[in-house]
This record gives structure tokens, C-alpha cells and sequence, in this order.
């Protein structure tokens, strides 16, 4: 029997008075709250990986009115969850995997060689282009791998970090390219915004989709360099940064081969006998 009925019915038989009532129901109130909450909090303060350590005191600071996920009914968020598992137990792998020392040359500052403009596609990743990016890549992403949407990113890695490649990489199939070579005024107001940094050129005669976006693709990483060295023109005359502009092709289509990195423009210079000669010297 609730506490509140238990009071009414004692009241109503005559053996409480009002007083003895109240303090009744408040006393037996207290203690249920009290030991909802302990069930509550045992059933969600159970040890397990990947939970928050509690807050300063045992009780949260922010009280949030959205709703915690996955730990109530099933919900439409699997492929969240799902994410989320698989990201703390690879993580939890990469603790375990890489000793104290792994951390230590960085844990005081970062010191990369070079700033990497990508764009933000999820088939473009760092371990792309090389085996440890860690305290090696400054990277800067978004739509494009624009340069003017990120000078303040990309300047920070030149300049104040001291990179001595400044490597903007497009890929094939870009979605933002793409996007910006059809009416996309129906999009979302940020993202238009982006887009619209895009400058696609004419498309040739005969072109199919697929060989008019690869131009696109193209275009646009000459675009990002030619602006890259226009604001950082003195660094390259010193001999102090190379900007590099470059495709990652994992659909092959440039036809070097799935995922090769193809670098297309040198310090604003896309000549194919200077590419092929800068490319021979890195080699060496």
C-alpha cells in the first residue's frame, strides 16, 4: 500500500491526529523517494567501460533536458550505439597497445611537419597518407578543402606551428564539388555557404558526370593552392613552406591506381614535366 493511503486510512480510523498525519506521510514519502532513487542510481552507477566518472560530489552540475540515449527503451539509434561500442573498444585497445613513452615527445606541445587542408568526407583519412599522423599532421577539414574557409585554422599551422608543407588535398567523387556544379540553393544556409567558396569551371563539350567532376575536382585543388599562395607567397620565396596540391583517388579516377595520393600542383605550378620533376626529387 502507498504511503499516502496508509496515512488516509489511519486518519480515517482515528489513530493518527492531523499533525501525526502529515508528518506521517512525509516521513514515509521521504523514504520512498529516497529508496527509488537508490535503485535508480544502482542500477545506473554500476561500474562498466566507457562510463563518465561521476561529477564533484556524486551529482551533476548541468542538468540537461535532453534525453540520455541507451539506457531506456530500444530507440532508433543502433548505428549510434553500435559506433560508440566499437569506438571505446578500439580506443581501449589503443591504450593498452601504446605505452606511456608512445605519448610522451607530445604531451608538452605538438611540433608537426606539416598542415593538412582536407576536405571533411568520412572516405578521407589520415592513415591514407601516412602510418603515424600524430604530432605529425596539423589537419584542417571542411566542405572542399577550402582554403578561405579555414585561413585562421590554416594559418595557425603554418605560421604559428611552423609546418614546412602545407598539403591541400582533394579526392575524387567529392561531394562538395559536386554539389557546387548543380543549383544547390534548396541547401541549408551554412552549408550553401560553403558550397558556394566552389568555383567549378565550364564544362567541356561531351563530357560524361563522371570526367566533368574529376575536372571539377581538379580545378578546385588548383583554386585552393593558387589561393594558399597567394597569403603565404613569402614563406615559399624563402624556401621556408611548399604548398603541395594533391588528389586522394580512391576510385581510381585518374587511373594511378585505388587510394594513390596523385600530387598535381607544386607552389602554384601545375606543369606536368615540373610535377614529375618534383616528384622524382622527393623520391631520391
Amino acid at each position: 500500500m502507498r504511503p499516502l493511503s496508509l496515512t488516509l486510512l489511519l486518519l480515517s480510523a482515528g489513530l493518527l491526529s492531523c499533525d501525526k498525519a502529515a508528518a506521517h506521510a512525509a516521513e514515509h514519502g521521504a523514504a520512498a523517494s529516497s529508496s527509488a532513487h537508490g535503485a535508480a542510481s544502482a542500477s545506473h552507477d554500476a561500474p562498466g567501460h566507457g562510463h563518465a566518472p561521476p561529477a564533484s560530489g556524486g551529482h551533476p552540475t548541468v542538468e540537461s533536458k535532453l534525453p540520455v540515449p541507451f539506457i531506456g527503451e530500444p530507440g532508433s539509434l543502433d548505428v549510434a550505439k553500435g559506433f560508440m561500442r566499437a569506438m571505446l573498444g578500439d580506443n581501449e585497445s589503443f591504450v593498452t597497445g601504446h605505452p606511456t613513452g608512445h605519448f610522451q615527445p607530445f604531451v608538452a606541445a605538438e611540433k608537426p611537419r606539416a598542415t593538412l587542408l582536407a576536405c571533411a568526407d568520412s572516405r578521407v583519412q589520415a592513415n591514407a597518407l601516412v602510418k603515424g599522423a600524430e604530432n605529425d599532421l596539423f589537419t584542417v577539414r571542411n566542405l572542399g578543402n577550402q582554403f578561405k574557409t579555414a585561413e585562421g585554422s590554416v594559418l595557425y599551422g603554418v605560421e604559428h606551428l611552423a609546418t614546412s608543407v602545407l598539403l591541400i588535398l582533394g579526392h575524387s567523387g567529392c561531394g562538395a564539388v559536386k554539389a557546387a556544379m548543380a543549383p544547390h540553393a534548396d541547401l541549408d544556409g551554412p552549408i550553401k555557404a560553403e558550397i558556394d567558396g566552389i568555383v567549378v569551371p565550364t564544362r567541356k563539350p561531351g563530357a560524361n558526370d563522371a570526367d566533368a567532376l574529376t575536372e571539377a575536382v581538379l580545378a578546385n585543388v588548383h583554386d585552393q593552392v593558387r589561393a594558399a599562395t597567394a597569403r603565404f607567397a613569402d614563406r615559399v620565396r624563402e624556401g621556408r613552406l611548399v604548398i603541395v596540391g594533391a588528389v586522394y583517388d580512391f576510385r581510381n579516377d585518374l587511373k594511378q591506381g585505388y587510394g594513390r595520393v596523385t600530387v598535381v600542383n607544386v607552389n602554384g605550378t601545375s606543369d606536368p614535366a615540373a610535377i614529375t620533376a618534383f616528384t622524382k626529387a622527393v623520391e631520391k
